[in-house]
C-alpha cells in the first residue's frame, strides 16, 4: 500500500504548536483568530486574545459547534444582545440559544434584568426609553434617561405627561437647569445604553454566566 506523504506531512505539522499561537496548534490557528475577531466587534483579535477565545471554543481541543454554526449564531444574537445590553453574548448563551428561534432568543435577552435598574427588565426598559425620546427631546431639549424610564414603567404614567410635568417642575424652580442630566444617574448615551448605539467591547467574549 502507497503512502500519500504530501498528506501524511500536512497532518503532522497541523499537529504541531503555531509559532505565534500562545498554545494553539497550526490547524487551529486561522480559525481561532477568525472567530475571536468576529466576537470582539471592533479590531483585528491579536494571537493572545485568540488562544484564550478557543480555551472557551475548544474546551480540550474539541469544538462545540461548526465554525460555519458559530458565525451563523453570532450574526443572529450579537444585534439582540447589544441592543438589550450592550454587550456581545457570552459563550455559554451562544451555546444555549443556537438552535433557538428567532422570537425565543429575542425573549431571552428581553427577559433579563436590566444592567443598571435590575428591578426592571431590559426590554421594558429599551421600550420605554424608545418611546419616551421623541418628547423628551421636544420637551426638556434631551433623550431619556434611564432613571426616568425606570420611573415610568414602575409608574405607569405616559412618556408625554411625565415630561410635561418635568419641565414643568423644572421651570418652576430654575429654568436655567431645566435641561441639564442629573450627574448621578446613567444616560441613555453612555456605555449603558439599553437603547443601542453602545460602543461595544474591545475585548472577546466574556466569562460563562
Amino acid at each position: 500500500m502507497s503512502i500519500d506523504w504530501g498528506k501524511a506531512s500536512k497532518e503532522f505539522f497541523d499537529e504541531q504548536p503555531h509559532p505565534q499561537g500562545h498554545g494553539l496548534k497550526i490547524k487551529e490557528f486561522a480559525t481561532a483568530v477568525k472567530l475571536a475577531t468576529m466576537v470582539k466587534f471592533g479590531g483585528h483579535a491579536e494571537a493572545h486574545e485568540a488562544a484564550m477565545f478557543w480555551q472557551e471554543f475548544a474546551p480540550g481541543g474539541v469544538p462545540i459547534m461548526s465554525a460555519q454554526e458559530f458565525e451563523h449564531t453570532i450574526d443572529h444574537l450579537a444585534p439582540l444582545s447589544f441592543t438589550f445590553h450592550g454587550r456581545p453574548p457570552s459563550m455559554q448563551e451562544i451555546i444555549n440559544l443556537k438552535d433557538r428561534q428567532p422570537h425565543e432568543a429575542r425573549k431571552y435577552f428581553a427577559d433579563l434584568p436590566d444592567q443598571h435598574y435590575p428591578h426592571v427588565t431590559a426590554g421594558d426598559m429599551v421600550k420605554t426609553i424608545q418611546a419616551g425620546n421623541v418628547h423628551a427631546l421636544n420637551t426638556i431639549g434631551r433623550p431619556v434617561l434611564k432613571n426616568e424610564a425606570a420611573e415610568m414603567i414602575h409608574s405607569g404614567e405616559s412618556p408625554p405627561a411625565f415630561y410635561a410635568r418635568l419641565k414643568q417642575d423644572a421651570d418652576s424652580k430654575d429654568p436655567a437647569k431645566a435641561m441639564l442630566p442629573s450627574q448621578n444617574v446613567v444616560s441613555t448615551q453612555d456605555g449603558g445604553d439599553a437603547g443601542g448605539g453602545s460602543g461595544a467591547p474591545s475585548g472577546g467574549l466574556p466569562p460563562r454566566q
